[in-house]
């Protein structure tokens, strides 16, 4: 493993890489799988992505800084 990261980017790297893929979900899939309604959920989708935004920051503040 790289010394610039850490296992907490790492994690939350891929939590940014699903929030993302539920993102497109909402914003592009007419469904009512994860919602109440059949619609495309466009508030579902920008939540998950400000959330994937947030947790790709959150792991470029996590990873390991070397000098």
């Amino acid at each position: 493993m790289n010394p610039r990261t850490s296992l907490p980017a790492i994690l939350l790297a891929l939590l940014g890489v699903l929030f993302i893929a539920f993102a497109i979900f909402y914003a592009t899939t007419d469904t009512g799988l994860f919602a109440s309604a059949v619609a495309r959920h466009y508030k579902h989708a920008t939540v998950a992505a400000v959330l994937g935004v947030l947790c790709f920051v959150g792991a470029n503040f996590a990873r390991r800084r070397t000098a």
